[in-house]
């Protein structure tokens, strides 16, 4: 009998350390936050598309990768990979026109990319932010004599597929509107004088107004602008809607410190020595980020 008793005290004692360990694993799952399979996204591999072609944004060029979105990346990656315990992995080559599909065949997790969130954006992919607000202007050859909308009558302005810039350009009159293949080909465009302005975000042409050399003098035309103001998001396939607000919360996190004011003074030095209210200009407020974020319209 005493055998007996010492075999069940030791499958009992068995049993109540089996069921703290589960309990202590559940525990950890519930405050690590992640979907119940432990991944983000579903997956233990993120792979983010960016662009590679955007100076001040997200540029790849002498083996290097720099811009705004490329320090967003930075620290987006070390959260991920710090707090979730995903490996991530960079794809920097996305065109503006194939982010949306990008996301929806699966070939990218997620998307920083100066990706404007729209109303029919927000139909077919989730976003979180905006992480950066801006308005849509134009870039010209210094002399150009461009400075109201009048001067823009009769002129070849280029814009580039897969953007929402060309939308707006129909509030202008008279104006030719001229297409790129990408935002690259557009600046050349102008550099060889066969437009007369290049037109999108703001802060993507002050990118490439401080990376041309002094010979080539192109300019951003100050407070002349056109359409709505444009917010930029990370873009997210859909059906992740617990995970999405995590990063929407890591997010706010990231704008409301340092290291956003940070990254954008050090990515775009012209704009923040030509605009002395950048800050007030282009850093979302929370409630922003609350109304455009894991969401399939604005919220109001």
């Amino acid at each position: 009998m005493k055998g007996t008793s010492r075999t069940r005290s030791g499958a009992r004692r068995r049993r109540a350390a089996a069921a703290v360990a589960a309990a202590l694993a559940l525990t950890a799952a519930a405050c690590s936050g992640k979907d119940h399979d432990g991944r983000f996204l579903g997956s233990q591999e993120i792979d983010v598309a960016m662009h590679k072609d955007l100076p001040g944004m997200s540029l790849f060029e002498n083996y290097t990768y720099s811009g705004f979105d490329n320090a967003l990346y930075l620290d987006l990656e070390k959260w991920l990979e710090g707090e979730e315990g995903v490996q991530v992995t960079r794809n920097a080559d996305v065109s503006s026109a194939a982010r949306i599909a990008k996301l929806q065949s699966g070939d990218a997790d997620l998307v920083v990319a100066s990706f404007s969130i729209t109303p029919d954006r927000m139909k077919e992919v989730d976003f979180v932010g905006p992480y950066l607000t801006t308005v849509q202007g134009f870039l010209v050859r210094s002399g150009s004599g461009i400075r109201e909308h009048a001067d823009l009558s009769g002129k070849r302005i280029c814009t580039w597929d897969g953007t929402t810039s060309r939308v707006a350009l129909g509030e202008l009159r008279n104006s030719v509107s001229v297409g790129g293949t990408d935002a690259e080909q557009c600046v050349r465009k102008l550099r060889q004088g066969r437009v007369d302005a290049v037109s999108t975000d703001q802060v993507l042409l002050y990118g490439f107004a401080q990376h041309s050399d002094d010979a080539e003098g192109l300019e951003v035309v100050p407070d002349l602008t056109v359409g709505a103001p444009q917010h930029y998001g990370i873009g997210v396939a859909k059906g992740h809607r617990e995970d999405c607000r995590r990063l929407a919360d890591w997010l706010k996190d990231y704008v409301g410190g340092r290291e956003w004011q940070g990254n954008f003074r050090e990515a775009l030095p012209l704009l923040t020595a030509e605009q002395p209210d950048w800050i007030s200009r282009h850093k979302p407020e929370d409630e922003l980020i609350d109304a455009h974020s894991c969401v399939d319209r604005p919220k109001t």
